[in-house]
């Protein structure tokens, strides 16, 4: 019971001193709406070309895919997400923001690569999405963007994927499920996870054995650590697997060594540039 109420205290402090920075990040993001070209939803979902969507994270495992396989890729949908924008392999459709590590930085990485010029920002609204307030209200992503605003539901929770913006897309346990929903929502038939590996912490862009700076420091981790709560994340990939298939769905995995192939089926790309499941 006393560590209930420790917890409990812990997060109402937390709570309460991040108040100031989320209400400022929330009054310079709403003086920054003209900055940018607000889309509706339907105007959103128009933009879809294909059938078939690959998610983008930032597992070790992207260095392995070949350049055949990125022209494969390029002729689809690409949907990115996360750190992502520090790539230089394939043209990224559309990009969604949620949690961001340094705000200007990630930034940086964004308007500097080419594979984003024509790219239509997803971005977390809210008074709690102070990182991505920040980045609207100080107006680090180039100006009048193609963008939609988009909110949050179900941190921490195992439920299904919202089958609408309107009610908000599931983060679960991390945002490899909000940009999951976003491409359900958006009508995408074979959803391709690529680069989310949940077997390890390393990184595309870093060495082979190399961990993050700030993981090591702050958190004791290594680039051998299983994924943050990935024996969460695992089972409920499983269920929203199981959940979309019935509704004319799929989720995949690029990677055959990523935790969800044990959960989902493995998308590979042929030499006749037709997908197989293995």
């Amino acid at each position: 019971m006393f560590k209930g109420i420790k917890g409990l205290g812990q997060r109402l402090y937390w709570h309460l001193t991040a108040t100031p920075i989320r209400t400022y990040a929330y009054l310079i993001n709403a003086l920054a709406k003209n900055h940018y070209n607000l889309l509706s939803e339907a105007e959103l979902k128009q933009t879809r070309t294909s059938d078939t969507a690959f998610i983008m994270g930032s597992g070790y495992s992207i260095n392995n895919i070949t350049a055949d396989q990125w022209a494969y890729i390029s002729q689809h949908n690409t949907i990115s997400f996360r750190e992502f924008p520090r790539q230089n392999f394939v043209r990224a459709d559309y990009h969604l923001t949620g949690e961001i590590d340094f705000v200007e930085p990630y930034a940086e990485h964004i308007c500097k690569n080419p594979h984003y010029k024509d790219t239509i920002f997803a971005v977390q609204k809210g008074w709690l999405a102070h990182q991505a307030n920040q980045l609207i209200g100080k107006r680090l992503l180039p100006s009048k963007a193609p963008m939609f605003r988009f909110h949050r539901c179900g941190r921490s929770q195992h439920i299904p994927p919202s089958k609408n913006f309107s009610d908000g897309l599931v983060q679960g346990f991390n945002s490899s499920f909000s940009v999951t929903n976003f491409a359900y929502v958006m009508g995408w038939k074979h959803i391709v996870l690529s680069g989310i590996d949940l077997n390890d912490k390393r990184y595309f862009w870093l060495g082979q054995n190399e961990t993050r700076a700030y993981e090591t420091k702050g958190m004791g981790i290594t680039y051998e650590s299983v994924f943050t709560n990935a024996d969460h994340i695992v089972p409920l990939f499983k269920y929203w697997t199981e959940t979309l298939s019935k509704q004319g769905v799929q989720l995949y995995t690029l990677n055959p060594k990523s935790l969800l192939a044990d959960v989902m089926p493995i998308y590979k790309i042929s030499d006749q540039s037709k997908p197989t499941e293995q």
